[in-house]
């Protein structure tokens, strides 16, 4: 996600703006490094555990700012967003189980 990310910085910096996350396209180029440099770092086994805190750090907080389904009126977005929010969450647990088994 770190690269598409950079690749669409124009488009994700928008989305961030559309969800009123603060300072959109600063927040969206300390996406990148973090997701960029917490993925080399677990992927190739350096430094594992700091690169598990980094791609925590970067994906715990994101899914409560851009996936609020609780302020949905439409049923289906509402499941959809609730979806994201999971999905987040649920790669956050990963990255925590990374940070204490590896």
């Amino acid at each position: 996600m770190g690269l598409s990310h950079l690749l669409h910085f124009q488009q994700h910096s928008l989305v961030l703006k559309r969800k009123h996350v603060p300072l959109p396209r600063a927040a969206t180029l300390l996406t990148i490094l973090m997701m960029v440099t917490g993925g080399i770092l677990v992927l190739f086994e350096w430094y594992t555990r700091i690169g598990a805190i980094l791609l925590f750090c970067i994906i715990f907080p994101a899914p409560f700012f851009l996936h609020r389904f609780w302020n949905e009126t439409d049923s289906y977005t509402r499941l959809s967003e609730f979806a994201h929010l999971m999905k987040d969450l649920s790669l956050a647990g990963a990255a925590l189980l990374l940070m204490v088994l590896l």
